[in-house]
């Protein structure tokens, strides 16, 4: 066999093998390509992407009345429990006034209890602890600003709204101040005080959110010899939208 007859040979074997493998290639892709469209269609129901929503409703021009209750504790000879209610005002998504006012129930400490206990066992029976000023009631107007504004999802299908704000205001506290050694019964007085804090409101529906609060009050003491006191307060609210504008 000539050198011709062996490279013609040749050539055909290797158009034969790139003939059969285009084919091969070109099942195989259409193969593929089928089994590619039955995978998107099955992964894209699993994969399905849930996009974040706008914001659940609008508070610009709308009223929010809120009830709440919370623990007034760092005083060191009893614990004030305040119950009231807020109503506020939204100008915008982001700025509200807001009107609040509480009256407070209040508890021996426990530092209160064991030192009246030591007193007695030593022999002061008579022997008392006084509790010089003690908050009745406090009616404040705030400012409330919300530069904060997101999202949390639950188990992929429920998205709750939460604001964070700060607050700061001016108001009254009503007292009740006993002085020891005085012969009149306690006094009631009333202080200008200032207050500055935060909160967070999860928006629950259209119309109702949860509100925890953080309050930092500034008085000057009611009873003999002055100073500064500053009673901090933790709430929890439940709060209430009037409806939005049309």
């Amino acid at each position: 066999m000539g050198i011709r007859s062996i490279l013609a040979t040749a050539v055909m074997v290797m158009v034969c093998a790139a003939g059969i493998c285009l084919t091969s290639s070109n099942a195989i892709a259409q193969e593929d390509t089928a089994l590619d469209r039955d995978l998107d269609k099955y992964w894209g129901d699993k994969r399905e992407i849930r996009t974040i929503q706008k914001r659940l409703f609008m508070k610009d021009t709308r009223f929010e009345f809120t009830i709440f209750g919370g623990v007034i504790p760092n005083d060191d000879f009893q614990v004030h429990y305040p119950l009231g209610a807020r109503a506020a005002y939204f100008f915008s998504e982001d700025i509200a006034a807001e009107l609040s006012g509480a009256y407070t129930f209040r508890q021996e400490s426990n530092l209160r209890e064991f030192l009246t206990d030591q007193f007695e066992e030593g022999g002061g029976a008579d022997a008392q602890i006084f509790i010089r000023q003690q908050i009745q009631w406090y009616a404040h107007a705030d400012i409330i600003w919300s530069p904060f504004h997101g999202k949390v999802g639950l188990f992929t299908t429920k998205l709750f709204h939460f604001d964070f704000y700060i607050a700061a205001g001016v108001g009254v506290m009503g007292l009740e101040v006993d002085e020891p050694g005085a012969d009149s019964p306690a006094e009631a007085k009333y202080k200008v005080a200032g207050n500055a804090g935060c909160g967070v409101a999860a928006y629950m529906l259209d119309f109702l959110a949860l509100r925890l609060d953080y309050r930092h009050f500034f008085h000057e003491f009611a009873g003999s010899g002055g100073g500064l006191s500053y009673p901090a307060e933790l709430t929890l609210g439940v709060a209430f939208f009037t409806a939005a504008p049309e």
